[in-house]
């Protein structure tokens, strides 16, 4: 309330009662206003955003463990939004709706390289217009997805605080305490890995967890991962209660780290009760609810179940908003920047798509709006594939709308979200009259969603560049240290300063992969500075390698220069003769699990062989001897040799097809006693086959064009177990295949010509490789696919090819 309101001192006694009357009046005229969610006196804004937040976590939000008794004191001197859902589910497109109030699709940042356009309205620049002070503290301002946020570079000691993490902000607010400011920070700590300090990282998780049972290889892969691809590791169920109880100790870390001395901080600086602070996230995180975990830049999945779009979202100003009041009606991010701007009683830029939240909050109206939401299904790890694919959604209160569209998928989900909340069981087929209006509902969003123009959008100059481009640092090869790069990364090129480049770059292998380009005003460019936590996950992308072009002139563009990033624990770099050393006691540890691990399967298979009753074994015997009995004499027709080649044929398939329902235990079981090294199982024994055959070719002194066919023909191969074959299991599955035409050729030959047996064994291999996966079709725990089909088909016709390769040219003879 405004000083002077409520003690404006009597004139004369005689005036005091009619005096006394009207400042009661105006002392309750005035209180009555700032209780409700307006008041005249300018605010400041704190908006803290935290990545992969889930509300349903949240001890506030009624979850049963004590993990945010801070964070839940300062929204309950607020009102609190029980369900709020982002409109993305990883974190670019969360969060840049959070500051535009448009929908990924409109503001246009949906992909990994893209930026705001110029000139759009984002609660940065509205504000700074409003004659708000608006630093920028925010440590994704180096990433291109950030870029064109309204923020200034007003901070002058941004660059020596941002490194140690929150600091940054609490020095910005004594920095900025007798100003008129707004303050973006965004919280990382609760992002895969998924590793808190001791002691949170007890404080949730199982008794008796540790690094010593077998979960602790999974465990180690989760605190130590920024992304874990799905499938890359076998979660279990009972892996769920120690990976909720690390998220959940995570929680209470930033708890107790982070909102607690920030909320002492506001209050010692004065600045509590004249700061309207925003409490949200760009999105949630799936903890096994549906397979896996993570988000779609972590897990490579693509989703849009609630666990990722379920967001918290709170406003706190005491001097201007009711304490402890919940609104249950479903609202979404794009709604933040309206409501803030309504509250403060600034316009509302056209271009906002949110609604204002200020009727809800003031109980004034109880009417709830469907939410939309969109992504892609690997976020910022996105494949050039996936980026062309999008899952879009629409939630009521009741139902839930999901569509994949992409170029080799188009499929609806429908869910009952009253009797389903979970969002286990699809429904579509019981309620296509729900599906065709949701479906139209949502087909009108994305009409309506699209790119608009942005008015005064500001436009870069095009500035000719004629000669060939350098780049000046890093030289090729370097390797960045933390502290003598000044906690950042710069690169530097020749050409015109004011000139429009291109950078091009491809970092990383596996599934720490990216490629991509990103436009760069200026012929330099700083990336940073970053906290050691953030600098140590960088170096997980090694190594780096980047370009600069022009569009328009190839001619002109640079060579790729590559260099590392050191981990801040890592000393001089070592000599190739300790590096080849490292690589030996690495590849010897990673051999000595396997092949231990192999040892201990095999040791646990004869010990359930000797359970087998000795009347089943009797059993067994008798029925072989009675049909050996039964068939010996047209066997003997046969010939040996033929008997020998066709036995091996049958015993062989029947070993595969016998074994294929209980081969899931199997492979868990030899996870579990290689730590999971059986993954590589099926590479390395290709590799070690390959070897094998190429010395047989060179023994029987083949042509060196044969030996450069098998070459060949062993690199489809192992591409195809490398890179098609999903799982160690549907690895040794393409191997099976592939042994399997070189025994039925074998058999063939004796019989028919070669390239009559070839192509005969091509077939009949295919087809036995066509019923197991039909046997596994009618199994209740496999999984049928057409593409193990096609790769069955592929691998017995390059078993084919080494035969053919291998075996020459002979005479055919009865």
């Amino acid at each position: 309330m405004p000083d002077g309101v409520a003690t404006r001192p009597s004139q004369t006694a005689k005036g005091r009662g009619s005096t006394g009357f009207w400042g009661f009046v105006i002392v309750f005229i005035g209180l009555i206003w700032c209780s409700a969610p307006v008041c005249s006196e300018k605010l400041n804004v704190l908006l803290i955003t935290v990545d992969t937040f889930r509300p349903d976590h949240l001890s506030g939000y009624g979850y049963g463990r004590k993990t945010s008794p801070e964070l839940d004191r300062l929204m309950g001197e607020g009102v609190r939004f029980a369900q709020a859902m982002s409109s993305s589910s990883w974190t670019t497109p969360g969060l840049l709706s959070v500051l535009t109030g448009q929908f990924a699709p409109t503001h246009g940042v949906d992909v990994r390289g893209k930026s705001l356009r110029p000139g759009t309205p984002t609660m940065g620049s509205v504000l700074r217009d409003a004659g708000y002070a608006v630093p920028d503290i925010l440590y994704l301002s180096s990433i291109p997805n950030f870029q064109n946020l309204g923020l200034t570079n007003s901070y002058a000691e941004r660059d020596r605080f941002l490194p140690n993490g929150d600091e940054v902000l609490f020095k910005a607010l004594e920095a900025y305490r007798d100003s008129t400011f707004f303050l973006y920070y965004h919280y990382r700590n609760l992002h895969l890995p998924y590793n808190p300090s001791p002691p949170y990282d007890r404080m949730f998780t199982p008794q008796g967890f540790g690094p010593s049972d077998f979960a602790g290889d999974r465990v180690k892969v989760i605190r130590e991962n920024v992304t874990i691809p799905q499938g890359s590791i076998l979660l279990e169920t009972a892996d769920q209660e120690w990976i909720v109880g690390l998220y959940d100790g995570q929680i209470r870390e930033m708890d107790e780290h982070f909102f607690k001395p920030l909320r002492e901080t506001l209050f010692q600086l004065g600045l509590y009760e004249k700061t309207l602070v925003i409490v949200t996230a760009d999105h949630g995180e799936e903890l096994m609810e549906h397979g896996f975990i993570g988000h779609p830049s972590t897990s490579f999945k693509g989703t849009a179940y609630d666990e990722v779009l379920h967001i918290p979202l709170s406003l706190t100003c005491p001097s201007l908003l009711p304490a402890g009041r919940v609104v249950k009606q479903q609202v979404q991010n794009v709604d933040i920047l309206p409501t803030v701007l309504d509250l403060l009683h600034l316009p509302i830029p056209e271009t906002v798509q949110g609604r204002s939240l200020v009727r809800l909050i003031r109980e004034e109206e109880d009417g709830e709006k469907p939410v939309f939401a969109e992504t892609t299904p690997g976020g910022y790890q996105a494949t050039p594939e996936m980026m062309k694919t999008r899952i879009r959604a629409m939630r009521t209160s009741s139902w839930k709308l999901i569509h994949t569209h992409g170029p080799r998928e188009d499929r609806y989900e429908l869910y009952d979200l009253k009797q389903d909340p979970e969002e286990r069981f699809e429904v579509s087929g019981q309620h296509p009259e729900v599906l065709t209006q949701m479906q139209a509902a949502l087909h009108r969003w994305v009409l309506a969603s699209q790119s608009r123009p942005v008015p005064e959008a500001v436009t870069g100059q095009i500035v000719a560049v004629r000669d060939p481009i350098r780049v000046l640092f890093p030289a090729h090869g370097d390797t960045f240290r933390y502290v003598d790069v000044g906690k950042a990364v710069s690169v530097r090129w020749s050409g015109p300063d004011a000139a429009l480049y291109t950078l091009e770059y491809r970092v990383g292998k596996g599934n720490y992969h990216l490629e991509g380009s990103m436009p760069i005003q200026g012929n330099t460019s700083r990336y940073g500075p970053f906290t050691e936590e953030m600098w140590n996950m960088l170096s997980l992308y090694n190594p780096w390698a980047f370009r600069v072009s022009v569009a328009g002139t190839p001619e002109v563009t640079s060579s790729w220069v590559g260099f590392s990033i050191l981990p801040t624990g890592s000393g001089a770099p070592p000599g190739r003769l300790a590096l080849l050393y490292t690589s030996w006691i690495f590849v010897w540890g990673e051999a000595g699990l396997l092949f231990g691990g192999l040892g201990k399967g095999v040791v646990q298979l004869v010990q359930e062989a000797g359970e087998v009753r000795l009347l089943d074994l009797v059993t067994g015997a008798l029925m072989l001897a009675i049909l050996a009995g039964l068939f010996q004499a047209p066997l003997r027709q046969l010939g040996t040799e033929r008997l020998r080649l066709w036995g091996s044929v049958v015993l062989y398939t029947g070993f595969v097809y016998a074994t294929l329902s209980v081969m899931p235990q199997v492979w868990r079981a030899l996870w579990g006693h290689t730590q999971g090294r059986i993954d590589f199982a099926g590479t390395g024994l290709t590799v070690l086959l390959g070897i094998g055959i190429l010395v047989y070719f060179v023994i029987r002194r083949r042509t060196w064009l044969a030996l450069g066919a098998l070459v060949a023909v062993l690199g489809v191969y192992v591409y195809l177990l490398t890179v098609l074959g999903r799982s160690p299991a549907e690895r040794f599955h393409l191997i099976e295949y592939g042994f399997l035409s070189l025994l039925v050729f074998r058999a063939l030959s004796l019989d028919l010509p070669d390239r009559s047996a070839l192509w005969l064994g091509w077939g009949i291999a295919t087809a036995l490789g066509a019923v197991d996966e039909g046997i596994q079709w009618l199994l209740p725990s496999r999984v049928f696919e057409w593409k193990d089909i096609g790769l069955n088909l592929v691998s017995c016709g390059l078993g084919m090819l080494v035969v053919a390769l291998g075996w020459g040219k002979r005479t055919h003879t009865n």
